[in-house]
């Protein structure tokens, strides 16, 4: 569009320097410029527009992808504190069950004496009878 507007241009002013083509011709030659600068113009404002708001879309998918990533990042520390703590409940779980069943094991063998003491009682018993 450069080009074809100094083309036009270099018509003007030859047309004026010349003295050969009235000035009808040179005023119709400007407005026919004026009304193609009018039309790029509109044409360059449309785009601007066009771009503004595709920068503003861009803009606006950015910062709510950027929370999306912040929300995300929250949720996995959550996430790995939560397993920490499973983790330790887990382990103290572990040990409380590790000592239940010592002390099942222990209990069983004070009844087996128990019940050995209880048998020679019987058997003594009934052989003094």
């Amino acid at each position: 569009a450069g080009v074809s507007e100094r083309v036009r241009f270099d018509a003007v002013f030859l047309a004026l320097s010349g003295k050969k083509v009235g000035f009808e011709k040179v005023i119709e030659m400007i407005n026919g410029m004026i009304a193609s600068l009018k039309t790029e113009q509109a044409d360059d404002d449309a785009k601007k527009e066009y771009c503004v708001t595709t920068l503003d879309k861009s803009d606006d998918t950015k910062k709510s992808l950027e929370r999306k990533v912040s929300d995300l990042e929250a949720a996995i520390a959550s996430a790995e504190e939560s397993i920490a703590t499973l983790k330790e409940e887990i382990a103290a779980l572990t040990h409380g069950i590790q000592e239940l069943d010592k002390s099942v094991a222990q209990a069983t063998e004070d009844r087996k004496a128990a019940h050995a003491e209880f048998k020679q009682l019987m058997a003594s018993d009934g052989a003094a009878k």
